[in-house]
């Protein structure tokens, strides 16, 4: 899919502004503060329906104004044209479809695939494991749009259980809670087995001919249970083995919510023994395999949007990147250097001057 236009209003630091862009996408380029990651999150915005930094809407409010508005037109692989428009006030979010007003943010899930590559991107290797499940859980989630739902459903189990274990409960409360829990949790330790296989198969047959080092790249599951993955009846099994630790604590001590990632290389944890350059190209190739997973999967081809990943890159790296792009999808790259247009030629160039990146 391609983003023909988008217009912001109150967003960041766009108070009034309007971009037209071409099918290649285009090299963004400008002096910090110029407004370039703002841009980058407003497009990504329009695919989530939520920052892809994690700010709260309210942060997106541009110099205290009262409501921000995001509308984009974008061209579907099919040739169709699509108009999405979320709007922010009061609290209160709108999310519009060809005018037509959604209740359910997760619909962008089903018809805008974007993603997005930033230096912060290294917390996936050496950052925190909640950084890494919110990673993958979108990630599951835009090739699985239905795993909005179960994942969510299964939050709200974890919640009300919870609460449950923090209060008086009769033994067949906690029964039906644990049932619950466990063929809740199954379903979603299945959607996130389902996603690691396909990314792992892609890592040992994608890109080994510009990134050799892809070939001993693999991402394990850390999880709170034995076994992984495993049926809802042998989950209860699990619950019922930490049922007196979870009575003292007063949670659920097993699950989803808890679990984890590693990236290894050579069979080695990369947070303990890789560089920061082994570390960097593992997360970028990561995020071009989601896209390729993307397009095989969902027949969608995804916007990429590169935020300035290419600072700590040399020439080597960068110019692997582009061949691995190759004119396949429509691609945003911001940078404070024009340099970058040497590698990646024939890309429309947007300049901006410097305003108050908020």
């Amino acid at each position: 899919m391609e983003l023909e236009r988008i217009r912001l209003e109150n967003f960041r630091s766009y108070t009034q502004s309007e971009f037209c862009f071409e099918p290649l996408g285009s090299l963004v380029i400008g002096p910090n503060g110029s407004g370039k990651t703002n841009l980058l999150e407003s497009i990504a915005y329009c695919g989530i329906g939520k920052s892809i930094r994690f700010h709260r809407d309210e942060d997106l409010l541009c110099f205290h104004q009262p409501y921000f508005r995001v509308c984009s037109g974008f061209k579907t692989d099919q040739g169709n044209h699509l108009k999405v428009a979320l709007s922010y006030a009061e609290g209160k979010k709108l999310l519009k479809l060809d005018e037509l007003p959604l209740r359910q943010l997760s619909s962008l899930f089903d018809v805008v695939k974007v993603i997005y590559l930033a230096p912060e991107d290294l917390q996936l290797v050496s950052g925190s494991p909640r950084f890494r499940r919110q990673y993958f859980d979108l990630a599951i989630a835009q090739l699985f749009p239905a795993y909005i739902t179960v994942l969510r459903e299964y939050l709200h189990i974890v919640e009300q259980r919870n609460a449950m274990l923090k209060r008086s409960f009769t033994v067949g409360e906690k029964r039906s809670w644990d049932t619950h829990f466990a063929q809740s949790l199954a379903s979603v330790l299945d959607y996130r087995h389902r996603y690691l296989e396909r990314v792992n198969k892609a890592m040992s047959a994608s890109f080994a001919g510009v990134f050799p080092l892809v070939t001993e790249l693999k991402i394990d599951y850390l999880p709170t249970i034995k076994t992984f993955p495993c049926d809802a009846e042998k989950l209860l099994e699990q619950i019922t083995d930490v049922e007196q630790r979870e009575r003292h604590w007063q949670r659920s001590l097993i699950g989803a919510h808890l679990d984890d990632y590693e990236f290894r290389l050579s069979e080695r944890a990369m947070k303990l023994y890789a560089s920061q350059g082994q570390r960097r190209i593992a997360v970028i190739i990561l995020k071009l395999i989601q896209a390729r997973l993307i397009e095989n999967i969902t027949g969608i081809k995804p916007v990429l949007l590169f935020d300035d990943i290419f600072a700590e890159l040399d020439l080597k790296h960068t110019a692997s990147i582009h061949d691995c792009v190759d004119s396949r999808y429509q691609v945003f790259i911001a940078s404070p250097k024009d340099e970058i247009e040497h590698i990646w030629h024939g890309y429309p160039k947007l300049v901006l001057g410097r305003m108050n990146e908020a």
